[in-house]
């Protein structure tokens, strides 16, 4: 399992940042590699997801569930995904701490536990290290962005 670790500071409070985590039309755009969003229910979401790692793609069909919410300082999911064509499965946990720094600027933490199966699991640790640091990196950008109105 790698885990990945982002900090970032968004120009907005806790709560304007919870909005946006929670809205899937606005948080959709955020997420690397989403190509479809769509909710289940109020605590769980199915993602479609196709992303390339070395000389592989994968499409994977992902089933998230919120398992945690503390509004509006802390947010844990779950996910599992699958990609048929490649016979492999990804899963995830991902936590989100919001803590204010201020009236206008909330400090993001964002961590992600990743579990790959299959013949995708079997791609160099450094390529699948490298692509998840990206992804992630890429959601923090998009959601300071999103957050405080940039595109």
């Amino acid at each position: 399992m790698a885990i990945f670790e982002e900090q970032f500071t968004i120009a907005a409070p806790p709560e304007t940042v919870w909005e946006l985590l929670l809205d899937p039309e606005r948080l959709r755009p955020c997420i690397p590699a989403c190509e479809d969003l769509r909710v289940e229910d109020d605590r769980t979401w199915r993602l479609r997801l196709t992303v390339k790692v070395g000389f592989l793609s994968t499409t994977q069909n992902v089933r998230v569930t919120i398992i945690e919410a503390d509004r509006p300082r802390r947010l844990v999911s779950i996910g599992h995904g699958l990609d048929m064509r490649l016979g492999s499965r990804t899963e995830v946990t991902n936590a989100l701490d919001l803590t204010p720094l201020g009236p206008d600027a909330t400090q993001v933490r964002y961590k992600s536990e990743v579990k790959v199966l299959g013949p995708l699991g079997s791609v160099g640790d450094g390529v699948m290290k490298a692509k998840v640091k990206q992804m992630t990196a890429e959601f923090a950008s998009r959601i300071r962005a999103a957050v405080e109105g940039r595109t």
